[in-house]
């Protein structure tokens, strides 16, 4: 029995500190100031998902090197009109920084992104007949100033278990800029 026990305690201790390097999740990250949100879209669970870490050059692991993950999501915005999107916004996020271990591998939880919105006026049911609420867009990660996109095609390999060996994070400002830390998910 006690050695049950301490099995017990063992895988609970273990699994909890895989998980104890990231900080609380921030919830509508840079949208505070507008208040609560009005409209909810579809939940979209995010997979747990491993990175890891190194320098480019020299294959070097990145151990503690802190990583930030943002759940971006797109909504109606009737103030918003860049780039022709007619008030479609992506600048939504919820946000959870974690720090990479030892051996510059940073785990991520499983996470239910529900997207969410602060307007559902008028603008919303005469353009788009009411179909516009929230959803989903991409993840977006972050190590030092250099930012990497997570497609939705690799979120649903990740959830599905189809990745094998590591897939490098292509670099969000430029496809033909690569950036001196390499960023990988791994199974």
């Amino acid at each position: 029995m006690r050695i049950l026990l301490l099995i017990a305690i063992t895988f609970f201790f273990n699994a909890l500190s895989l998980f104890a390097q990231c900080e609380e999740m921030k919830k509508n990250f840079g949208r505070e100031s507008l208040g609560e949100p009005v409209l909810e879209g579809v939940p979209t669970l995010i997979p747990e998902i491993k990175f890891k870490v190194t320098k480019r050059d020299t294959t070097e692991i990145m151990p503690l090197q802190e990583v930030v993950l943002r759940y971006v999501w797109k909504f109606f915005d009737a103030t918003y009109r860049r780039n022709n999107l007619k008030g479609w916004s992506t600048d939504a996020y919820d946000a959870i920084r974690c720090t990479a271990n030892a051996e510059g591998i940073v785990h991520f939880p499983e996470y239910n992104l529900v997207p969410r919105a602060w307007y559902d006026g008028p603008k919303i049911q005469t353009i788009f007949r009411g179909k516009s609420l929230p959803s989903f867009h991409e993840l977006e990660l972050s190590v030092e100033n250099w930012h990497y996109l997570i497609t939705k095609d690799q979120i649903k390999k990740i959830r599905n278990n189809k990745i094998k060996e590591p897939v490098e994070l292509r670099n969000c400002s430029s496809k033909t800029f690569v950036p001196p830390i390499k960023v990988e998910i791994i199974p």
